[in-house]
């Protein structure tokens, strides 16, 4: 008798075991949106499947899909690179989950070091201004006494798909989560770049990318008293803010999502585009060092990215503006910030506590687990200000 009621107390406390080391439930969600997320989503949610039982889809679609089918009621969540400008529902929470560079990212098979550009340069490649490599406004970009800054870095240890653990190298950031520079480096560049067309490759659908993009053209120009390069205002559709009607140009080309233009660089040779850095990474595509209003030239990378989006001001609704005058040390001018767009009500609990558990994910440990996708680690009061937007999804 003693041994049987051992023997069931040992059984109740192994079951209170498990319950505790399971998941409470197992559920879906499902969201759409700003392909500009989507590597990190795609990457981090095999180990939030892994560790909670939850499972995430995200097809992505382009931020205005996201927005659309958000404001339709058809998805749990969304990704946005941008607010809404007009028609924004009542019962949103915008969290600014992710953010990473837009890289300008090109095929020049004989130029053998990364190029640099300047704001004006940029826009007149992507309003037509600019048709070929060997133009003087790059050639004086590329001849010239460059000033780039060195962040300092630290190695992490983390567990890859399979449990084994990976070390990788992480920005170091200060308790402000703005990344530490350990030098300047200054030398004199003097890059021939070939007398080769250029192809511009551009977003066709509605992109969150693309207006980010567009408010780069715009804000860093007239930065520097260039208004008139690009004169209107950004949109998510990019043919509607150049300057020039690029559909009548035989060197641009049109294309749907970050990974058609991508694959589109990679097809030709003298293309360029805009994307997300990972964009650039997984086709093996050199970057530009862009210039800053600090006249520093500075990579497509997470620290570069948290130095530009440091200086900008958080609003209170959880979104962000950037401020391209403010001369910003170390700052990458095409750093954005990318949003999940989530209801504050409405959905079941169940669903809520899956995408609430999920952002958290996204913020604590994505970015750290996966530095290779460029994204950078949310910190400081811009972090403060994603886990007060994430206490509203109720």
């Amino acid at each position: 008798m003693f041994l049987k009621k051992r023997l069931a107390k040992i059984s109740i406390a192994t079951s209170a075991l498990l319950l505790i080391a399971s998941p409470a439930f197992a559920g879906t969600i499902n969201g759409s949106g700003a392909t500009f997320a989507a590597p990190l989503i795609d990457s981090c949610k095999v180990d939030f499947a892994n560790d909670s039982g939850h499972t995430v889809n995200y097809p992505g679609g382009g931020s205005g899909k996201g927005r659309s089918d958000f404001a339709a009621n058809l998805v749990d969540f969304a990704g946005s690179d941008a607010p809404y400008s007009t028609g924004e529902p009542t019962n949103l929470v915008y969290v600014p989950a992710y953010a990473a560079p837009i890289a300008i990212m090109y095929n020049l098979p004989t130029v053998k070091e990364p190029i640099y550009l300047s704001p004006a340069s940029i826009a007149k490649i992507f309003s037509g201004y600019i048709t070929n490599w060997n133009d003087p406004a790059l050639a004086k970009d590329n001849e010239r006494v460059v000033k780039t800054p060195v962040f300092k870095t630290k190695k992490v240890t983390t567990k890859d798909k399979k449990g084994k653990n990976v070390t990788k190298t992480v920005p170091v950031l200060d308790k402000q989560g703005k990344p530490v520079i350990a030098k300047y480096n200054e030398k004199t560049v003097n890059i021939d770049l070939p007398n080769q067309q250029i192809t511009v490759w551009y977003r066709t659908d509605s992109s969150g990318t693309s207006e980010n993009f567009g408010k780069f053209l715009k804000g860093a120009n007239e930065a520097t008293g260039n208004t008139s390069l690009w004169p209107k205002a950004a949109s998510g559709t990019f043919s509607n803010s150049t300057p020039n009607n690029i559909s009548t140009f035989f060197n641009f080309q049109g294309a749907s999502g970050s990974a058609a233009v991508s694959a589109g660089v990679v097809s030709k040779v003298g293309s360029v585009t805009y994307a997300e850095l990972s964009f650039a990474l997984a086709n093996k595509l050199p970057v530009a060092f862009v210039q800053n209003a600090a006249g520093e030239f500075v990579a497509p990378d997470a620290a570069g990215t948290s130095a530009f989006l440091g200086g900008g001001t958080i609003k209170d609704n959880g979104t962000v503006d950037v401020d391209f005058a403010k001369k910003i040390p170390g700052a990458y001018s095409l750093g954005t910030t990318s949003y999940a767009l989530t209801y504050a009500s409405g959905k079941t609990p169940e669903k809520q506590q899956i995408v609430r558990e999920f952002l958290t994910y996204i913020l604590d440990k994505c970015p750290t687990k996966y530095p290779e996708k460029g994204f950078a680690q949310i910190t400081g009061p811009l972090y403060n200000k994603a886990k007060e937007q994430i206490a509203k999804i109720k």
